[in-house]
């Protein structure tokens, strides 16, 4: 392995204070509610009109929405809506046999109460609106609110707005941060508590996210964006760099890698990095986050694929001759992009895969949003007499070998019954 551009270290807040301003925000919404809520959002957000999104506005900024705005929001949306629709259909009520006289069953009922946090830091993200709520409409949730920190005269910007106008969500809250997360976890004022929270946030989201993670569901803890490249000598040195870029200008602690067995590739893709900079519109955001991210050169895509499986990113790409056949080498990834003509901005936007996904090697034990993530999986089962003849015993058995009586005695008194 060599490194043709060394990835650097990156200076980061301490967890320890940002925690420890999380808190304190909780502890004040905890005390004082939607009081709370208020005077957070105006000291932090610089916001104090009403926190709760009025409807006739939300319908305006839906109809101002450009009509090429609205017909690539249309575009998204239908295939989002087909890609999770389809994933429903892997998660179909059941019921089966399993030994004499036994069945067992499982279904699949929606959470009720969910809220999206859509975030609107340095970028407004109506696609975002459209990757929370749509899994959550086909897995068929009750009630659906959205979380979205002020960030103009409308308190949410504008085209966010016209996105959630186009899906019919009434429920908005022009509120962000820890703050916001406190509020929907708990319930402020005439805000009622959810049972879930998903989407994208910043560290201070993040860590209240896990604060209240076991009173409510979530779906993951979010950290910077990251995409690993893999290529081979059969890349574009352009496209690649463009690819790295697209995601350094995410945030300036974005992880932006590029692994490849050309070292030819490798220093060309560096330099076509720093031309694309010289005119990049948002080079004050992605510079920042190249200079500590790298390119490896290493000498068989053997060593690539066992470096992607180490780092398990957020989005992997395969830009090499014949990726299907690397596929499924690739053991931990949240979202993977095939060939030349494949690449991660079409799936932040377009494709209908979702990319709210796991990072900072999360993609090890968990997944992206999917309509999985608003579905419990609940199970039955059903005993006949047969069944209590053939099981008793047996669970009986178990239950003396663990000490536990009244175990043995509730199977056991099943047998003196007399079934009809």
């Amino acid at each position: 392995m060599e490194y043709i551009k060394r990835p650097t270290g990156q200076s980061r807040k301490q967890l320890g204070e940002i925690q420890k301003a999380t808190h304190q925000i909780i502890q004040m919404v905890m005390r004082n509610g939607l009081d709370a809520v208020k005077k957070l959002t105006a000291q932090l957000d610089r916001y104090d009109g009403p926190l709760r999104v009025d409807l006739q506005l939300i319908e305006q900024c839906r109809d101002a929405l450009s009509p090429q705005s609205r017909q690539a929001l249309e575009q998204a949306a239908a295939n989002i809506w087909k890609f999770h629709e389809n994933q429903k259909q892997l998660l179909q009520d059941s019921q089966w046999p399993l030994s004499l006289g036994v069945t067992a069953g499982i279904r699949f009922s929606p959470v009720e109460r969910v809220a999206v946090y859509v975030p609107g830091g340095r970028y407004p993200l109506p696609s975002t609106v459209l990757m929370g709520v749509i899994p959550a409409m086909v897995a068929g949730v009750d009630r659906i609110a959205i979380l979205s920190p002020p960030r103009s005269e409308t308190g949410i910007h504008p085209v966010v707005l016209g996105a959630i106008g186009m899906l019919g969500v009434q429920e908005v809250w022009a509120i962000g941060g820890a703050q916001g997360i406190a509020a929907m976890a708990l319930g402020a004022g005439d805000m009622a508590p959810v049972d879930m929270i998903v989407g994208p946030g910043n560290a201070y989201v993040t860590e209240a996210k896990r604060y209240f993670y076991g009173k409510i569901g979530i779906d993951g803890l979010a950290g910077p964006s990251e995409v690993l490249i893999l290529a081979d000598q059969s890349a574009s040195a352009e496209a690649l760099a463009a690819d790295l870029l697209a995601q350094a200008e995410h945030d300036p602690l974005a992880s932006s890698m590029l692994v490849t067995v050309d070292r030819e590739l490798a220093t060309a893709v560096v330099a076509a990095v720093d031309r694309q900079l010289a005119t990049l519109p948002t080079a004050n955001v992605a510079a920042p986050a190249w200079r500590h991210n790298g390119v490896v050169a290493v000498g068989s895509m053997d060593e690539a694929i066992d470096y992607a499986n180490a780092m398990a990113p957020e989005h992997l790409e395969l830009a090499v001759a014949h990726p299907r056949a690397w596929l499924d080498r690739c053991r931990h990834y949240g979202a993977a992009f095939l060939g030349h003509q494949t690449c991660v901005a079409f799936g932040d936007f377009i494709t209908g895969t979702n990319h709210i996904l796991p990072t900072a090697g999360a993609a090890r034990f968990s997944s992206g949003v999917w309509v999985g993530t608003f579905l419990k999986a609940m199970t039955h089962q059903q005993f006949t007499a047969d069944a209590l003849s053939d099981l008793a015993p047996h669970g009986i058995q178990m239950a003396e070998a663990e000490g536990l009586a009244s175990h043995a005695q509730s199977m056991r008194c099943r047998q003196e019954v007399d079934h009809v």
